[in-house]
């Protein structure tokens, strides 16, 4: 796809309702218009019939499909990027169509659970804040701070690549870190009240 959303090299599969392939089309360029196809220039068709198969070449055919310029595009966004309608359609699409949809639904659950972290993040510099030295060490606490929030950050993004790669359940790769630092929180703060 190119960035006037126009298509090059475009090979499209016709599958009958048995799944029997029945041909394959091989476009040279294509465009979108809308609501529901696009136009396929310099077409070769190849139609597999019972005994034997047939090769048409066309000037122009029409593509009627679901997959809109806006669908086409997220192939090129990073989910953490797309905004949850976004997510939710192009999830919607991909099951439809029988494909993966794990990597779209960890971004839709970390989107939805982002707003709870920051609660996280407040709830673990809670420690930081009753600890009383003489001496101050502001620096340090400051530093440990900013390597909690690294962390964090670090370790989301590792459990959602982890989560695609061993299929784990979507909110539990989102869940996870969030989860992992308001226990911490809860420790360092019975940690700190103890002294």
């Amino acid at each position: 796809m190119l960035p006037d959303t126009s298509l090059r090299g475009i090979r499209v599969y016709d599958f009958d309702d048995s799944h029997q392939l029945r041909s394959i089309s091989e476009a040279r360029a294509g465009t979108y218009a809308p609501p529901d196809h696009w136009m396929l220039q310099d077409v070769v068709q190849t139609f597999f019939e019972s005994d034997h198969t047939r090769v048409a070449k066309v000037a122009e055919i029409s593509w009627p499909t679901a997959l809109t310029p806006d669908i086409m595009t997220v192939l090129m966004v990073d989910p953490g990027r797309m905004s949850l309608v976004n997510l939710y359609l192009y999830i919607h699409h991909l099951s439809e169509n029988q494909q993966k949809t794990q990597r779209y639904e960890i971004a839709i659950w970390k989107k939805l659970i982002y707003p709870a972290a920051a609660l996280v993040m407040m709830a673990l510099a809670l420690p930081f804040g009753y600890l009383h030295d003489r001496m101050g060490n502001v620096s340090l606490k400051v530093f440990l701070g900013v390597m909690l929030g690294v962390t964090f950050h670090m370790l989301n993004g590792l459990l959602s690549s982890l989560g695609v790669i061993n299929s784990w359940e979507p909110i539990v790769a989102a869940l996870t870190p969030s989860a992992l630092f308001l226990l911490a929180a809860a420790v360092m703060t019975w940690w700190v009240e103890r002294r």
